[in-house]
């Protein structure tokens, strides 16, 4: 078992501090595009705008989380701390960042979700469905959109997404003891 010093933090510390930095900024990302109008005329461009700012706030979050447990344990961590940690990091700001949505849908603004249903039906009515194959998109919509599935698909795609992101970072920010060290 690892003994820290008394100066030392835990990694555990440092996970929660960035994950709710990451969730905090993820939020504040959402609202944006919320109240900019950005999402009601939602094109393409907005979609790789989206993804590639989650892109560098996640790899920058997860680079100086790393980075600084690294420092805590006497510059050196290894490969597979690296990428358990960013594995960790993805599900704490999952749970955080789908915290922040639940209480966002079912406390703040609680008519998004009728908002999104009356433009993807739209969406669907202009692409020339019948009225019973809406009725059924709808339904699996209506599903996926409620606070509890969405919080699990955060949860979910936060850890998936942080873990393949600590594949990389992890390589980069890794530095191992050597084997003649004690």
């Amino acid at each position: 078992m690892k003994n820290f010093d008394d100066n030392s933090v835990s990694p555990s510390l440092i996970l929660i501090k960035y994950g709710v930095i990451g969730a905090v900024l993820s939020f504040i990302l959402t609202i944006i595009t919320q109240y900019s109008g950005l999402q009601e005329e939602f094109s393409e461009t907005l979609g790789w705008v989206s993804f590639l700012s989650t892109l560098i706030i996640n790899i920058s979050l997860l680079f100086f989380a790393l980075r600084e447990i690294r420092s805590n344990n006497g510059e050196f961590i290894s490969y597979g701390q690296g990428l358990g940690n960013a594995t960790l990091l993805g599900s704490i700001m999952g749970v955080m960042s789908g915290g922040f949505n639940y209480i966002y849908l079912n406390f703040i603004d609680t008519g998004v979700v009728e908002k999104q249903m009356n433009l993807a039906r739209e969406k669907l009515e202009d692409q020339g469905l019948s009225s019973s194959q809406i009725e059924e998109a709808e339904k699996v919509t209506k599903l996926m959109m409620g606070p509890g599935v969405q919080f699990m698909i955060i949860v979910l795609m936060s850890t998936l997404f942080l873990f393949l992101l600590g594949l990389i970072v992890s390589a980069v920010v890794k530095r191992e003891k050597s084997i003649f060290d004690e």
